[in-house]
């Protein structure tokens, strides 16, 4: 049967995809993941069967042009919050950066953005700690915070070596929660029971001399994960399943995680699905088992109902590093999406970064 001049349109648009890219380029990319442009000729689409029509293609890359799109209308908004200084602040037109929203831009950044990447990366150099950590904000005290983690990720995934990056490692190879301390220890075992947890397994808190909380343990789990510390190797294997063990003792009844405990005053808490994907992307080197298993069946039935772009981006994250399929997710979250409207950098990077997951394989660099 013949097609329609629509089904050739599609055809022509789909092994020649053309898009316009905000900064002035125009570059072919395919739109479907992993796929190079030109490769599916008339015979080749005969061959792969009925299923394999026009019309599902160009359903296909209807889909993956409006998540480019919306893609690069973030980036764009996000490159526009830069700061002079390389850095973003928390929320779009502020002037004081911050570690979080600065990290996950990095992260964010596509690799042919060469100027902002390298301001970042200079930023983030500058303003650290001189014991190796990483303040919360500029101008914060000098302690560090429990994005230090976070930082020393995006430097390593884009490609920062050197005594920076080593002092950073040691600092977290010290860094540890309160209850490490056998006072603490005792504490919790005797006279505080009201909230449920093994203090030997403890992790990052989020300022130092106080308790580890989950995000900042995930945070410095990823960093600890991508690189062998050599010449503490040991120890960094010592916390690093330290921390490991301290996620799964922390994990509510039900599968996820909360801020920080799962029972507290013998109530279990209500997991938050941000929370739980990054401790599943921190978990994602450890083998499959059952409270991983909970947690991801967890966040995909609470995905289900979740519309915020924060949460919604680290989900997709969570599910495009164990290989779940990620396309209802980047649809939905395209649909509630207002890039000017988001009044917040750190959810602008994460949005972009879960929107690249259809077209990049390791998006937040969590594989070895």
């Amino acid at each position: 049967m013949a097609d329609s001049g629509r089904e050739r349109d599609a055809y022509t648009y789909f092994v020649g995809c053309v898009s316009p890219r905000f900064k002035g380029k125009r570059e072919k990319r395919s739109p479907i993941p992993y796929l190079p442009t030109n490769c599916l000729p008339p015979p080749l689409m005969r061959f792969c069967g009925a299923d394999l029509t026009i019309r599902s293609i160009a359903s296909k890359t209807r889909h993956m042009d409006l998540t480019l799109s919306r893609h690069d209308c973030c980036l764009e908004h996000l490159v526009h919050c830069q700061l002079e200084n390389g850095g973003w602040p928390f929320h779009p037109g502020g002037t004081q950066a911050a570690i979080e929203p600065t990290a996950l831009a990095l992260l964010a950044l596509p690799p042919e953005f060469t100027q902002e990447r390298n301001s970042a990366i200079r930023f983030l150099l500058e303003i650290q700690n001189a014991n190796g950590s990483w303040p919360a904000f500029q101008g914060d005290d000098s302690g560090g915070s429990g994005f230090t983690g976070l930082a020393v990720h995006a430097l390593q995934k884009s490609g920062a070596t050197g005594p920076a990056i080593d002092r950073t490692l040691r600092w977290l190879l010290r860094s540890q929660g309160w209850e490490a301390h056998w006072l603490w220890r005792w504490k919790f075992r005797t006279t505080d029971r009201h909230v449920r947890f093994d203090p030997d397994k403890f992790g990052w808190p989020w300022m130092p001399e106080t308790v580890s909380w989950v995000v900042p343990t995930a945070y410095s789990l990823l960093a600890l994960t991508r690189r062998e510390v050599t010449s503490q190797r040991d120890l960094a294997e010592q916390r690093r399943r330290l921390g490991v063990e301290m996620l799964f003792d922390r994990m509510c009844p039900g599968g996820g995680w909360n801020a920080g405990n799962g029972v507290v005053f013998e109530t279990a808490l209500a997991a938050h699905p941000d929370v739980t994907a990054v401790a599943l992307l921190a978990l994602s080197t450890e083998p499959m088992n059952g409270p991983i298993s909970a947690s991801l069946e967890w966040l995909k039935n609470r995905a289900e109902t979740c519309r915020s772009p924060w949460s919604l981006g680290w989900t997709i994250l969570a599910f495009h590093r164990y290989h779940i399929p990620v396309q209802r997710w980047t649809d939905i979250l395209c649909s509630v999406v207002d890039p000017v409207g988001i009044r917040d950098c750190a959810t602008l990077a994460a949005v972009c970064l879960a929107l690249r997951c259809l077209v990049v394989t390791d998006v937040f660099g969590t594989k070895l």
